[in-house]
């Protein structure tokens, strides 16, 4: 399974990191500090299973790049994840609307993470 991570806070891609460890299936990680950076590598890319992105990040945010990613044919079904501490409830609405599949809230534990991914990857 590959997954794609766009974050800019290391802190917080170490512990994605850290609780793929716990995943049954072997995991490749690619991840990219801001949104003009994961354009620029999923241009190459064509084999990605899930993608978590954070909403705030420089230059091109979460919302510009899930638009950009829904607008690629190879990734228009593979189920986003939103990863953001902007969880009320009307965010939460916006982002289901602008193309995310599910929301996780940080901080979030590892159980909320590996429950997510689950929901993610049962996603045909």
């Amino acid at each position: 399974m590959r997954i794609f991570l766009a974050e800019d806070n290391e802190d917080n891609y170490l512990i994605v990191k850290s609780n793929l460890k716990k995943v049954q299936e072997p995991v490749e990680l690619l991840w990219a500090q801001d949104g003009e950076i994961s354009i620029k590598m999923l241009e190459h890319e064509d084999d990605i299973d899930i993608f978590l992105i954070d909403i705030e990040m420089p230059k091109i945010g979460g919302l510009e790049l899930t638009n950009w990613i829904r607008k690629q044919e190879r990734f228009a079904n593979k189920p986003i994840i939103a990863v953001t501490a902007s969880v009320f409830a009307e965010m939460k609405k916006m982002y289901i609307e602008k193309g995310f599949d599910f929301i996780l809230e940080k901080p979030f534990s590892r159980k909320e993470f590996l429950d997510i991914l689950q929901k993610a990857m049962e996603i045909p």
